[in-house]
């Protein structure tokens, strides 16, 4: 008589008929609330969760992790995700971000040092940009959300088995070229998490590669940008909010927000008042450089009235640089969309396409599938920060209420970072807002 399959991942053991019993949670209890997929979407997904089903007897936990989390994924809204991060276990000992020119390795474990600055070229089988095609399908959102997403997975062993590029989870090879152009393939084991990793603390993978650890982090991993003596503000510590006035032109203030939310005990509202007071009011910039590059979202209310105000408080010569990029999400998009309604053209976006289209389903709230522990987010409300909401019944109320209508978030100057600047140390989208600026 055939036994059934009992799952391991780590300490997680699951049952088939626990996973059945999950899917049908996911279809019959979250699926209803989410009405981000469309109609041709929502037939996918349910072909999808009977599909799951009829293989869960052969199943890994890891693999029906990261099948639901493929499932949601057809919404194709980056609101509507699943959260599988207890599954994948350790990552390999590099990290690495896409920059105009490629996929490279910006920060690795202190044995696979010599490993900083090269490109990667191929992972296991595939080359990197089919890689990239092939995590896509378990990745939320528009294809620059995925963009920004993916190289946090693709040093995933267990996601590298899934997508073909692997056939084991350990000695993966990856083809590097290094910097002096010479070629390696060395094969990498999984290792220790990464002591400056924010990833695994409830941020989103990605990002916080790019910006060096504290020098006095116990075991910490070299980064490319290390010993670069004056590296972009962008690229220092990430906090909520901090500004400055720009030197040697003393007419610019720069305000770099990385998250619509407060780090510590002080309300982020009384942090933007405060730089209104003792920047703007103080200083009189002519101009203001506002950095969203990598604020992934939060509470938009708690920057609706800065940006509503922030395009008054300017002479009328004067403008707002708003520097985006990929990583630009959520809260994050509302707070330069907010600034565009309020400022017009006085507003300029440098950068990259943020990481969602203008339009998009969000707020709803995490379920939890009842076995498995997997954290399932929900959108259900729609929120159009381009040709705008006007009524209530069909729009988030607060979008209706504040958002903007009939304006662009594509960015006005495009600008995708090469490494070698990134590498340098050089920030082309800053330099641009203060060329611009003078």
């Amino acid at each position: 008589m055939f036994a059934p399959m009992v799952s391991h991942a780590g300490d997680i053991e699951l049952q088939p008929q626990q996973l059945r019993e999950d899917l049908a949670f996911l279809k019959e209890r979250w699926a209803p609330l989410d009405k981000s997929f469309s109609d041709e979407q929502r037939q996918a997904f349910n072909r999808r969760i009977e599909e799951i089903a009829a293989a869960a007897d052969k199943l890994t936990p890891e693999d029906f992790a990261l099948d639901v989390m493929g499932a949601v994924a057809l919404a194709g809204n980056g609101h509507t995700n699943a959260n599988v991060a207890a599954y994948l276990g350790a990552d390999l000992p590099v990290r690495a971000w896409w920059f105009a020119d490629g996929l490279f390795v910006v920060k690795t474990h202190p044995a696979y040092a010599h490993l900083l600055g090269a490109r990667i070229d191929r992972i296991g089988a595939l080359p990197a940009e089919q890689a990239l095609q092939q995590v896509e399908p378990y990745l939320a959102g528009v294809r620059q959300r995925r963009r920004f997403l993916a190289p946090g997975y693709l040093v995933n062993p267990r996601i590298l088995k899934k997508i073909g590029a692997a056939e084991s989870v350990s000695a993966i090879p990856f083809t590097v070229r290094l910097a002096d152009g010479s070629t390696q393939t060395p094969r990498l084991e999984p290792v220790a998490a990464d002591p400056g990793d924010e990833r695994r603390s409830g941020l989103n993978r990605g990002y916080s590669v790019l910006i060096p650890d504290p020098r006095d982090l116990p075991d910490r991993w070299p980064h490319i940008l290390d010993g670069k003596g004056d590296p972009s503000p962008l690229y220092s510590k990430r906090g909520d909010v901090k500004a400055f006035m720009m030197t040697p032109s003393n007419n610019t203030l720069y305000i770099r927000n990385d998250t619509v939310a407060s780090i510590d005990d002080t309300p982020l509202v009384q942090k933007l008042s405060a730089i209104v007071r003792d920047e703007i009011l103080a200083h009189k910039p002519k101009h203001v450089i506002v950095d969203l590059r990598l604020n992934n979202g939060g509470d938009f209310f708690n920057t609706i009235l800065f940006a509503q105000a922030l395009p008054r408080l300017l002479p009328e010569d004067g403008h707002i640089f708003v520097l985006v990029s990929r990583a630009t999400f959520s809260a994050g998009i509302v707070t330069a969309a907010m600034i565009k309604g309020a400022g017009g053209d006085k507003v300029v976006f440098i950068g990259e396409p943020m990481g969602d289209a203008g339009r998009f389903w969000a707020e709803g709230r995490k379920m939890t599938l009842p076995h498995s522990k997997i954290a399932v987010r929900y959108s259900d409300q729609f929120e159009d920060y381009e040709k705008g909401c006007t009524d209530a019944r069909n729009c988030y109320w607060a979008t209706v209420a504040f958002g903007p209508r009939g304006i662009s978030l594509a960015p006005d100057t495009a600008i995708d970072v090469t490494f070698a600047d990134y590498a340098a140390g050089r920030d082309p989208v800053l330099a641009k807002a203060l060329e611009l600026a003078r």
